[in-house]
């Protein structure tokens, strides 16, 4: 009998659930949105209560309807996020949000125990975020909450606790340690000396890799249990199990996220400057990225553009790259747009297009240049790369990819119409053995971009 894999893919906004069969096609799903609450000082954040109750009792309708076919289980969830259990496996907290503020300068004074911020941030792959560095989540607890973080005996990263629901296991595994939590140390590749000296390291569970599995504890259901992973991490699977060749992926929507998961050089200050980072693939081996807010400045322009010649929202969708187009519309030479959100300071020059299409492509084209530049930090000195994948918003953006095609003539660039590649990652990972070549370009909808 054929069996299927349930996934819960849990973002900041949205809650799926997703059923895959063997040939991982996507059978049934349901999706929510979940109101949020507040913490103890008023900050907004995920209610973890009822998001338990939803994933309890979305998990039982599936059961009820399918029982007899899921025998997979996994969880992709976004990270910089902590679950505090006491020693009875209650919850502590609150679920924090990784958006929480605190005072400017606030740890100044731990930066500088470790050599400085800048030097911390090297060996740990994490640009000083404040509450985005998950763990100094942690520290920030023992500090401000004391009473009770001496009651918490055990601290799991958001993917790992609600796996832990299923399987009853208190674990720890790389993909969620290793995204700019400030916990590792990319040097020695284990946990940083502070997670010892600040009594953190008991709190965190035994690391385990992303490819564990786990026989359910609830309901005594025949079920193999993944141990939960980091959704930005979950998106590579695909590729990494599905690939026989080294590449590198341009993942892109609001941010675009270039990953490199062959790179073997260290992270240096430059590049950190320059939003690079390094993760942790479900083995613990490192991936360099690169991010850039290219999806949001895509919108913010094309927003004035839009009013400014009077278009409705989706015109852009209607333009196709052709390559007279290109040669009539971009001027190379000039930079008309100013990308505030990508640092620049300089103002975009909207009365300089005669047309609509003039300005779209220029935009596209200036955009690229941009995506060039992180494609180039993120694969440093990596040989071998002869293919690039580029998914999510901007692979249904013809000239964009055309353009970026033409610009990286090194490589082949291949687009995928991958419509839920965390969910189908987690899937991946339960049972690699059937997610073979072959499946992986009918499932991705791999395709040539012939620039």
């Amino acid at each position: 009998m054929q069996k299927y894999t349930l996934i819960f893919d849990i973002g900041k906004t949205n809650k799926k659930c997703l059923l895959f069969d063997e040939e991982f096609v996507v059978q049934d799903r349901v999706e929510t949105r979940l109101p949020e609450t507040v913490d103890e000082d008023g900050f907004p954040c995920e209610d973890i209560k009822q998001l338990k109750t939803w994933i309890i009792e979305t998990y039982t309708r599936f059961h009820e309807k399918y029982w007899a076919k899921i025998g997979f289980l996994n969880f992709s969830t976004y990270g910089a996020s902590l679950v505090h259990l006491d020693k009875k496996n209650k919850i502590v907290l609150p679920l924090y949000n990784y958006l929480k503020p605190v005072q400017d300068g606030y740890f100044d004074a731990f930066y500088k125990r470790y050599g400085g911020r800048d030097a911390f941030a090297v060996q740990t792959a994490s640009p000083a975020m404040d509450f985005l560095n998950s763990g100094l989540q942690l520290l920030w607890i023992k500090r401000e909450r004391p009473t009770h973080f001496r009651r918490i005996k055990n601290s799991l990263h958001f993917p790992n606790y609600c796996s832990f629901l299923f399987h009853g296991e208190l674990r720890s595994e790389y993909t969620s340690i290793g995204c700019h939590t400030a916990l590792w140390d990319y040097e020695k590749m284990d946990y940083h000396q502070w997670v010892s000296d600040e009594g953190i390291l008991p709190l965190l569970p035994v690391k385990t890799k992303g490819t564990a599995t786990f026989p359910a504890a609830l309901r005594n259901d025949n079920i193999q249990v993944g141990v939960g992973l980091h959704d930005s991490s979950a998106a590579l699977l695909p590729y990494l199990f599905g690939v026989n060749e080294r590449f590198i992926l341009i993942s892109t929507g609001t941010w675009s996220i270039t990953l490199n998961p062959f790179s073997l050089a260290p992270l240096t200050a430059e590049e950190l400057e320059q939003d690079s980072l390094l993760f942790l693939r479900v083995n613990g081996q490192k991936v360099k990225a690169a991010r850039l807010f290219l999806g949001n400045e895509f919108k913010v322009q094309m927003e004035a553009l839009n009013k400014h010649f009077s278009k409705e929202k989706d015109a852009f969708k209607r333009i196709w790259f052709r390559e007279d187009d290109m040669k009539r519309y971009v001027t190379p030479q000039q930079r008309l747009f100013g990308f505030q959100s990508l640092g620049e300071t300089h103002e975009s020059q909207y009365h300089q297009f005669a047309s609509f299409e003039m300005a779209y492509y220029q935009l596209c084209y200036e955009l690229v240049l941009q995506q060039v530049d992180a494609f180039h930090l993120a694969k440093g000195d990596t040989t071998g790369i002869k293919t690039v994948f580029i998914d999510g918003g901007f692979s249904n953006n013809d000239v964009f990819c055309n353009m970026l095609a033409r610009a990286l003539p090194e490589v082949t660039l291949k687009k995928t119409k991958l419509a839920a590649g965390s969910a189908l990652g987690a899937a991946v990972v339960m049972r690699p053995k059937l997610f073979t070549a072959e499946r992986f370009s009918k499932v991705m909808g791999v395709s040539k971009v012939t620039g």
